[in-house]
């Protein structure tokens, strides 16, 4: 059997990273227009798999075409941002009542992950984002279900998911404590109660969703993490 070889798949990838990167980090925001020969000359790549990129983009809601060959980068909408909080409290609620039937070995392996990642996590917007990220994936991983893995690894790579955090952490610079930031959730595993883990991590997810709702970008004061 003869393969077809790939071609630009790789720069398309490396392409999305760096857009969806710097929506993360401020630098792209709602409105900004982007125009494919000045990305693609920026980027040092031909235009084939800068488009095929941005047509990735599009399709995950975050830019929309603007003319013959550019995009727009679109402002998510409250209800669009309420729709990536539901699916998350699906999965991430779930795995957290899971994590909870199995043996304390677990809790004490998230609650490790917890302590290197905040030790190791830069102290900006990108660095938040990551760090809060890898600790829900550890609570997910943990639950044995490679499944429901696979969906929380599809739900946080979109660019839509990092444009909605970039939003609220464009500007953190506070330092990053994911241990004290998830201390209900790390007692509610520990809990042997799926039910009440469920429900605790259910309403860790939604505390992120209310700061949305309550403070738009801004980012959270110097102590006051309790990322969601």
């Amino acid at each position: 059997m003869e393969w077809e070889p790939i071609r630009g798949s790789s720069l398309a990838e490396l392409a999305h990273q760096r857009l969806t990167e710097a929506l993360l980090a401020g630098h792209l925001v709602p409105g900004d227009r982007l125009v494919q020969d000045v990305l693609a000359e920026r980027l040092g790549i031909s235009r084939t798999p800068l488009r095929d990129a941005l047509q990735r983009m599009e399709r995950e809601g975050i830019v929309r075409p603007a003319g013959t060959r550019g995009y727009v980068v679109r402002e998510l909408s409250q209800p669009e941002i309420a729709q990536l909080y539901e699916v998350r409290e699906a999965v991430e609620g779930h795995a957290a009542r899971l994590v909870a039937a199995r043996a304390a070995c677990a809790v004490a392996d998230i609650e490790s992950e917890l302590h290197r990642l905040s030790a190791t996590a830069e102290p900006t917007g990108r660095g938040a984002f990551q760090a809060n990220r890898l600790a829900h994936r550890a609570v997910v991983e943990a639950a044995g279900n490679p499944f429901l893995l696979e969906f929380f690894d599809d739900l946080w790579g979109r660019s839509v998911t990092r444009q909605a955090w970039g939003d609220y952490y464009a500007s953190a610079d506070a330092g990053i404590d994911l241990v004290t930031d998830h201390a209900e959730v790390l007692a509610a595993l520990r809990s042997g109660d799926p039910d009440h883990a469920g429900a605790v991590m259910v309403a860790h997810v939604r505390g992120g969703l209310a700061r949305h709702h309550d403070g738009g970008v801004a980012a959270p004061e110097v102590g006051q993490h309790s990322h969601g």
